[in-house]
C-alpha cells in the first residue's frame, strides 16, 4: 500500500510539472485560453556576466515564469578563486514584474522586476594576525534579501538583464550580494 501511494503521488507531481498550457494574446495581456492557441516559452537558462568573467565566480540561473508578471527561480554559483568572498552558493527567488514601455509591456515576464531571495551560501573568512600569518576559515550561511532590476526579452528569446540589491546573513550578521549583468536563453 506505501508503494503504491509513493508511485500515485510521484505520477500526479511529475504530471502537474510537465504539463503544457497554451496561452493566447489578448488586448490586456496574456490570457488562458482554449480558442486559437499559441505556445509561450517558458523557461530560461541565464549566466552572470560580471561574476564569471572578473571574479572566477560562476553562477548560473533558471527561471520558470509562471505568470505575465511573477516567475520563479534559483542560482547557483560557484568560487574558482579565494579571492572571491563566496565559494559556493544557490539562491532561490521570486520575481514580480511591473512591466516596462509599451513593448515589453507585452511580453510575458519581462520589464522591471522586484526579486525577494533566499541564500544558502559558504564563504572565505580570511583573518590576518601581527605577524602576517594567513589563517583561513570558511562560514557556512544563510539569509533573505531583495533585489531589483530590469529584463529584456528580444523577438529569438535571448534575455538580458541588470540587477541588484543585498541580503542580511542570519547565521553570522553579515551581508551577502546580490548582483549582476546576465545574459541567456528563453526556451
Amino acid at each position: 500500500m506505501k508503494k503504491l501511494s509513493v508511485i500515485l503521488v510521484v505520477l500526479i507531481v511529475s504530471t502537474s510539472l510537465f504539463a503544457q498550457q497554451k496561452r493566447t494574446k489578448s488586448f490586456m495581456g496574456w490570457h488562458l485560453a482554449k480558442d486559437n492557441p499559441i505556445s509561450i516559452k517558458q523557461n530560461e537558462v541565464k549566466l552572470n556576466l560580471p561574476t564569471t568573467i572578473f571574479g572566477l565566480y560562476p553562477e548560473i540561473s533558471y527561471e520558470r515564469v509562471l505568470h505575465e508578471d511573477f516567475s520563479i527561480g534559483a542560482s547557483v554559483g560557484i568560487g574558482l578563486s579565494d579571492d572571491y568572498p563566496l565559494d559556493f552558493a544557490i539562491t532561490p527567488y521570486a520575481r514580480w514584474f511591473f512591466g516596462g514601455n509599451s513593448n515589453n509591456l507585452q511580453k510575458y515576464g519581462a520589464g522591471f522586476f522586484i526579486e525577494a531571495n533566499g541564500s544558502v551560501f559558504s564563504h572565505n573568512e580570511s583573518e590576518y594576525d601581527y605577524e602576517f600569518n594567513h589563517d583561513s576559515s570558511k562560514d557556512v550561511g544563510a539569509g533573505l534579501g531583495l533585489a531589483f532590476g530590469w529584463k529584456y526579452i528580444s523577438k529569438n528569446n535571448w534575455v538580458g538583464e541588470v540587477f541588484g540589491g543585498a541580503g542580511r546573513d542570519f547565521v553570522n550578521d553579515y551581508a551577502y550580494p546580490r548582483m549582476g549583468i546576465t545574459i541567456g536563453k528563453r526556451f
